[in-house]
């Protein structure tokens, strides 16, 4: 008899330790367009080293780099769907559900990198109410990656003034990019991040919009001609987390995951600048033109694009219009 139930003893202990080791197996998967050796791509390197150290090996990251699993359009309905636990998506991938994530494709709004920090501060009144729309659909994001300013590169020539596109197929990966370049006499073409480089080698289009340190990560100066410096937009990344398993999720596992985005996502911030910058000093190494527009330059680019603030209003609803005045009252400040 005492054998049995030192049997049922050892047989109890196992099932505790086997508990205890499925809990230790939990798995994050993030799916990333970009190379893991892109700013974005060691900034999850960041986040995972930390949840991992913080949790004691109990949460695993897994990061799967380069559009293994999903492409950055197809990210929103994979995470909110729960096909994968977390990925990397550029926030004008929610345009389509939620129109108003394209305040920061107004054009000039946000026209330094100081001016975009301020915005997209945890919390703050243009950030806040779209995080809460984005979890809203399923997916909640943890943090925010900057892209840089956009930029406009051509595979012939230079885009100095808004005509310099005109009659041009140019990349775009959003709606409101659409509108940009088609507002301009330009035509649009929506092509994923981890398939540009193709599409400029074959001609199939003439030139495209993205950050500065795609330039670099792709090495793009070897099928384009030159980069100007618009600065007309603020590219944003979202890191998402499938919201179900975020409230399936213990308030010690949520600390950990939070804590972790958030001193992963001011290390970015205060890096991006430097990296900016390095971007564009390999391009032009690479004999990539880099151009600096003039005054004259951006006010023709401002007075061509005035029309798409109110195009954003319009499409964008309430909810649109109140981040508008807010982004509006913290440029004034």
């Amino acid at each position: 008899m005492n054998v049995f139930f030192r049997f049922l003893s050892t047989l109890s202990i196992l099932v505790c330790l086997g508990a205890a080791s499925a809990k230790a197996e939990t798995t994050l998967r993030i799916t990333l367009q970009l190379p893991i050796t892109a700013p974005l791509g060691q900034n999850l390197v960041a986040f995972q080293e930390r949840v991992e150290a913080a949790s004691g090996g109990e949460i695993r990251v897994e990061i799967y780099p380069s559009a293994q699993l999903f492409t950055d359009k197809e990210v929103p309905t994979a995470v909110s769907t729960g096909q994968i636990e977390m990925g990397v998506s550029s926030l004008a991938r929610f345009a389509g559900t939620i129109p108003a994530v394209d305040i920061f494709n107004v054009p000039f709004l946000f026209p330094t990198q100081e001016d975009v920090r301020a915005a997209t501060a945890p919390g703050s009144p243009v950030r806040a109410p779209l995080d809460a729309a984005m979890t809203e659909k399923g997916a909640r994001p943890l943090w925010w990656q900057p892209y840089g300013l956009a930029l406009i590169m051509l595979r012939d020539g230079v885009a100095k003034r808004p005509s310099d596109i005109e009659g041009r197929k140019i990349r775009t990966f959003g709606k409101a990019h659409e509108a940009f370049v088609n507002a301009l006499g330009g035509a649009a073409t929506n092509i994923s991040g981890s398939r540009q480089f193709l599409a400029y080698e074959r001609g199939t289009v003439d030139g495209g919009m993205t950050g500065p340190t795609t330039i670099k990560d792709r090495k793009l100066y070897q099928v384009l001609d030159s980069v100007a410096l618009t600065n007309h937009a603020a590219i944003e990344f979202v890191v998402l987390i499938n919201e179900e398993l975020w409230q399936s999720l213990s308030e010690s596992e949520r600390t950990i995951l939070t804590d972790a985005a958030r001193a992963t996502e001011n290390e970015l911030r205060d890096q991006f600048p430097a990296l900016a910058q390095e971007a564009l000093d390999e391009a032009a190494a690479n004999d990539m033109t880099v151009y600096q527009p003039t005054a004259d330059d951006l006010k023709a680019w401002r007075a061509a694009t005035e029309p798409l603030r109110q195009v954003y209003v319009d499409a964008a609803g309430q909810l649109g219009a109140e981040l508008l005045t807010a982004a509006e009252a913290m440029g004034e400040n």
